[in-house]
């Protein structure tokens, strides 16, 4: 599978993620026992094509009832547009894989214990008052726009699942749309010795409770690391997976 970063650099093993990572990221985010570091050991290791990190996801994607996967290529740090506003949804790396005749779009979320940011109401009120500031702001409208969409009766001030995990549903419908395949969304934790129990605690109650009211149905694993999760948004079938990644990968 051939892996690059958005600026076309291509990735052949870890030094060079790490300096593809560079060319578009900060270096403070590039820091073993964090999440950056973690998702490249884990998509390098032993090989690319026979990384832990790909076969991590054949297997999800295998119990989701999808054999045959076929992964072509791939993009760290790949921006997904999913409105007419500047920024996109950031994806750590989206590859893109074939099923049969079917294409599957995998945006990736890699997490040690780093927060799913903060709440759309706080998003909303931040937003508001550097639109105060600044009414050539976008954020404001753009909260607007995608809680109509999926909360047209509700006030935005009191939606309290995190804005992080809805732009990352959007984004990666978007991109699925864009090959007309299905969406998967796969959040891989790593439990390095940097990961901490309360906050990873509260992590996953955060993306729970953003598929119970995204109205995701929950789906057996077979797993007690793994759940998965299926909804239809937009027409397209979004699958989604919280994975722990314990530390029986070496050096992660």
């Amino acid at each position: 599978m051939d892996i690059k970063n958005n600026k076309g650099t291509e990735i052949t093993n870890l030094d060079s993620w790490k300096n593809a990572f560079l060319e578009v990221d900060h270096e403070i985010h590039w820091k073993v026992g964090r999440s950056a570091y973690s998702l490249a050991y884990h998509f390098t290791t032993p090989t690319i094509d026979n990384s832990y990190g790909l076969q991590c996801i054949k297997n999800s994607l295998c119990e989701l009832g999808f054999h045959n996967i076929e992964f072509i290529n791939a993009e760290i740090e790949h921006e997904s547009k999913f409105d007419c506003f500047r920024n996109g949804r950031i994806q750590d790396i989206i590859i893109w894989a074939k099923n049969n005749n079917q294409t599957i779009v995998i945006g990736i979320e890699a997490k040690v214990d780093e927060v799913f940011n903060e709440s759309i109401a706080k998003a909303y009120l931040e937003a508001k008052n550097k639109w105060k500031q600044n009414p050539r702001s976008n954020a404001k409208e753009r909260i607007e726009k995608i809680c109509s969409k999926y909360f047209p009766d509700e006030p935005i001030e009191e939606i309290d699942i995190r804005y992080q995990l809805l732009y990352y549903l959007e984004g990666t419908i978007a991109e699925a749309k864009k090959v007309k395949g299905m969406a998967y969304m796969p959040i891989l934790v790593y439990h390095t010795d940097d990961y901490n129990d309360k906050i990873g605690c509260k992590n996953k109650s955060a993306f729970e409770e953003f598929m119970k009211k995204m109205n995701f149905c929950s789906l057996k694993s077979s797993l007690q690391s793994t759940s998965h999760y299926h909804n239809k948004i937009d027409g397209v079938n979004v699958f989604c997976s919280y994975i722990e990644i314990e530390k029986e990968i070496k050096n992660i």
